[in-house]
């Protein structure tokens, strides 16, 4: 690493840590909802990577959690994102972290390399992503892997957030800012990242990158509200697992996907695509385990490419309603009843 970008790297720490010194101390008074606690040793930090925030401060994120959603319990997936002591809160080595995660990218996938395509086809040979909408029935078994979609990072305050690019143009400022090298996989992941954010968006599509929790509460906020859930996949091992069930419908397309992305720090992919069913799946592992499975379901495929992985996989031509299994970090948002 060059002089430089050590330096640059040395000068973000101590801004970011100034910052949440002052946040801190002002925002301890008058908090009065319950920290969610989680155990240090229960959550693992990723190797190789330094943690740049105290384990003793926190963002002052969790109070606007609450400030804008009063009704809605933190899911689990976003407690471990405001706990710094259990996840870093920015990685520079994220490029062989669930690589072939197809759930952020399964709508466009089709544009990616052909070195992705196959790394994807490869990781999908022996589970289940994918399936057909009227193939999901109680005794249906399937071999299933469920999987994080982004490293394990915590969300940066939004002040700081704000202040580091995330445009294409800004590609270069970017890679010095994190003191990443401009022909690592890291740099290639990054421009791919911001590049889908960039994106036209599909037909009957709506997106949003949130860069901070703030901004991905105030985007979800405007389109449905303050009386919402938020839901996520619980997490399990991969093995066969039987649907001890019907599945349950639980949003359709007012609901708002966000999937967290490969990036230095915590960034989520959210949108809403027309035509959308959200379902929530009961499973029973072969060893007993039970797991709730968040799916979404896209009841016209028409429009799509017919080079889209999911109908590769499925072996069809476009039209069809198409399902996929969500990641375990994976927020859906969906107007509570």
């Amino acid at each position: 690493m060059s002089l430089a970008n050590s330096c640059a790297l040395l000068l973000f720490l101590l801004t970011l840590s100034l910052y949440i010194i002052f946040s801190t101390a002002a925002n301890t008074i008058g908090v009065t909802r319950t920290t969610v606690a989680v155990a240090a040793d229960t959550v693992p930090l990723p190797k190789k990577v330094a943690t740049f925030l105290p384990s003793d401060i926190s963002p002052p994120t969790e109070k606007y959690w609450y400030s804008r959603l009063p009704n809605t319990p933190l899911p689990k997936a976003l407690g471990y994102l405001l706990q710094p002591g259990h996840y870093p809160s920015i990685t520079t080595e994220f490029a062989n972290e669930n690589v072939t995660a197809p759930s952020k990218n399964i709508y466009k996938v089709y544009k990616r390399s052909a070195k992705h395509k196959k790394a994807m086809k490869s990781s999908l040979r022996d589970s289940t992503i994918f399936y057909l909408y009227n193939d999901l029935h109680p005794g249906k078994k399937m071999k299933i892997l469920f999987t994080d979609s982004g490293p394990k990072v915590s969300f940066l305050p939004r002040q700081v957030a704000e202040s580091i690019p995330f445009t294409s143009d800004k590609i270069p400022e970017i890679l010095k800012y994190f003191a990443i090298e401009v022909n690592s996989k890291e740099a290639q992941i990054i421009r791919e990242e911001i590049g889908g954010c960039e994106e036209p968006n599909m037909e009957g599509e709506e997106k949003f990158c949130a860069t901070s929790l703030e901004s991905l509460i105030d985007f979800n906020v405007e389109r449905l509200g303050q009386n919402v859930r938020v839901i996520s996949t619980d997490a399990g091992k991969k093995q066969e697992y039987t649907v001890s069930a019907r599945a349950r419908m639980i949003g359709d397309d007012k609901a708002a996907v966000c999937h967290k992305m490969r990036y230095p720090y915590a960034v989520h992919y959210c949108h809403v695509i027309a035509d959308t069913e959200i379902d929530e799946v009961p499973l029973v592992g072969a060893d007993g385990a039970k797991v709730k499975a968040v799916t979404a379901c896209h009841l016209n495929t028409s429009a799509w490419s017919p080079d889209h992985m999911a109908l590769q996989v499925l072996k069809i031509k476009p039209g069809p309603a198409v399902c996929h299994f969500l990641d375990s970090d994976t927020l859906v948002w969906v107007p509570a009843k």
